[in-house]
């Protein structure tokens, strides 16, 4: 359980950087950064499964369909995620995303058949209702309100980050799934796969597709931007975090059920509190820091009542 634990919170920390990167050079296109995200994390696997003495071994799929339901949802999310970063303040994409783990709590009672414990749904909530603590300021039932076109592009935002909550969700239970039939290595393989091939796809059609067929501005603004030399290193980075953050997360859903696991996410609320404040100047608010303490409280709660019940 705490191994399970332990690698959850050191991939929300891979992913907090990961993200704070794409917010840094959000001006490539999503689907550029996407694709630097997946190609490059998949020499992180190959490395660790070399390490292991598992290649390719550990590629060997029994569920080809159960990795591609995993996989789709987890394109969506990312395109999601990746331009709802771009949009918002670090702290708020954050905090929306956790939308995820509830919905991970209830799918993984319906569909996995986890006995979920009073005290697992306690953490949740205790986990979510300092979410909406700092989402209070956030959704404008405070003074202050941006103008009209700030708040258009953060309702943008917004809505997508929920969107990619919500496909990180059915992610994460089709992980747990799969985890209980396929190596690691599998599961990560095939998902990096799919979305580097889904970003080339996008990249290429943003230079084919007629300005006169319809979607055309939002497919070609998709289009390659080859990187300044300084920005080379930091791009291929976002894919190194993101593998060794996929790796981890994978692995914590082998150790741990995926209604304990979820409790963790929230973790990440305070790496992002930091990155925003060093990197880009977001001071946090007196709400932000009681809902990051709210959020904390929750995680601590989790880990006690789950020591105290395997004494019972």
């Amino acid at each position: 359980m705490l191994k399970g634990i332990a690698c959850k919170i050191g991939s929300t920390l891979a992913f907090a950087f990961m993200l704070a990167l794409v917010k840094v050079y959000s001006a490539y296109s999503v689907a550029e950064l996407v694709f630097f995200r997946s190609f490059f994390a998949l020499f992180i696997l190959v490395f660790w499964l070399l390490m292991r003495g598992d290649f390719p071994r550990a590629l060997h799929t029994r569920w080809f369909g159960g990795h591609l339901v995993r996989s789709l949802a987890g394109v969506g999310s990312m395109f999601c995620v990746f331009t709802a970063y771009g949009l918002l303040p670090l702290a708020d994409a954050t905090a929306i995303g956790y939308a995820g783990p509830l919905v991970v709590v209830v799918l993984a009672a319906l569909l996995l058949g986890e006995k979920v414990h009073a005290t697992r749904w306690a953490a949740v909530v205790v986990g979510f209702s300092g979410v909406m603590v700092m989402l209070w300021q956030h959704l404008g039932f405070t003074t202050g309100e941006s103008a009209a076109g700030g708040l258009a592009r953060t309702g943008l935002g917004a809505l997508l980050a929920f969107s990619g909550a919500l496909l990180v969700a059915v992610a994460m239970i089709q992980t747990r799934r799969l985890t209980r039939t396929e190596d690691t290595g599998a599961i990560v393989f095939y998902f990096q796969s799919t979305t580097t091939l889904a970003s080339l796809i996008i990249v290429l059609a943003a230079d084919y597709w007629p300005s006169a067929w319809p979607g055309a501005a939002l497919v070609q603004s998709q289009a390659w931007i080859w990187p300044e030399g300084r920005d080379w290193a930091p791009l291929i980075a976002i894919g190194l975090l993101g593998g060794v953050g996929q790796i981890l997360m994978t692995q914590s859903y082998r150790f741990a059920d995926a209604s304990v696991v979820s409790c963790f996410d929230y973790t990440s609320m305070i790496w992002a509190l930091i990155l925003g404040f060093v990197l880009f100047s977001e001071t946090p608010s007196p709400i932000a820091i009681v809902g990051a303490s709210i959020i904390a409280a929750g995680g601590l709660f989790a880990i006690l009542t789950e020591r105290h019940a395997k004494r019972m």
